[in-house]
């Protein structure tokens, strides 16, 4: 049996979240002891370990999260809404899209709020923010959209994933991170995503966006003793202008460990220090694993 103080602890949640899951949903009933104090079983423990899987990992509300515990409890079968590896999302990406064309950015608002109360938002973002962003670009790029439409969805898509980084706590034990796109870089969905990733795992990130000059950067980096710099490069760069810029930024911190992905570089690239993000997912965990060994 453990007290609120333990759970807390060993989960990693503020006791205020432990009671208002609690009191508000009925997510675990604890018991009590003489004292009147709460008490918690192992399989209290396991129940919030589960439903705050679902609401960090999945981004599952906590109302929903609680109803699918109830059904998985009943032995019944339980589907994570969003989740379907056969589902397409070609109809909100068709949706979004045309409101994009429109220039319509109350409708893409809406279009988004919808979508993020439907879905987990990592399905959001990997399922119809990444696909719709795509097909934005080709159209410009085909000369069917124009550099407005395509700046209103990329301005209206990175204030939704700023939202999101916020939500993350940060342990000051993990290395210190800063993210950047190199001077003349606007593009920096990519960036944004890989930061999210960083900070659903609690890494303190220091995001500083597209467009940043190398100039005076290897002195920040050492003075706020980072230890990890995530760049993308959507623009193509040659391995001497890639090490020009890693040179440059392990100037004052040779320790500095560096992780750059996007259009612009290949994986083939042989760089010191330097580590290839792709352009999924899919490598994520293993790279940066491989990184903070």
């Amino acid at each position: 049996m453990y007290n609120i103080k333990a759970v807390s602890k060993i989960l990693d949640m503020p006791t205020v979240t432990i009671r208002a899951w609690e009191n508000r949903y009925q997510a675990i009933t604890p018991g009590r002891n003489d004292s009147g104090h709460r008490v918690y079983t192992e399989e209290n423990l396991k129940d919030l370990k589960w439903l705050k899987k679902q609401v960090q990992e999945n981004g599952i509300n906590i109302g929903q999260a609680v109803k699918l515990l109830r059904e998985k409890k009943q032995n019944k079968t339980v589907s994570l809404p969003g989740w379907s590896a056969a589902q397409s999302f070609d109809m909100q990406i068709d949706e979004l899209f045309e409101a994009v064309e429109e220039l319509d950015s109350v409708k893409c608002d809406l279009l988004l709020d919808l979508y993020f109360s439907q879905f987990p938002y990592r399905t959001v973002l990997h399922s119809i923010v990444v696909p719709l962003m795509n097909k934005v670009g080709e159209a410009w790029g085909e000369g069917f959209l124009h550099v407005v439409n395509e700046h209103m969805i990329s301005n209206l898509v990175q204030q939704r994933i700023m939202k999101l980084l916020n939500v993350f706590p940060v342990s000051e034990e993990l290395p210190k991170v800063i993210a950047f796109c190199p001077d003349g870089e606007e593009h920096q969905l990519g960036l944004l995503m890989f930061t999210l990733f960083l900070r659903e795992r609690r890494y303190p990130v220091h995001y500083i966006g597209a467009n940043t000059p190398l100039e005076g950067l290897g002195e920040l980096i050492h003075e706020k003793g980072i230890e990890i710099a995530a760049l993308s490069v959507s623009e193509k760069m040659n391995e001497s202008e890639i090490n020009h810029i890693v040179k440059t930024l392990q100037m004052h911190t040779p320790y500095l460990k560096i992780m750059i992905g996007g259009m612009g570089v290949k994986e083939s690239m042989r760089v010191r220090k330097c580590w290839y993000i792709a352009p999924n997912e899919t490598n994520w965990e293993d790279t940066l694993q491989d990184v903070i060994q």
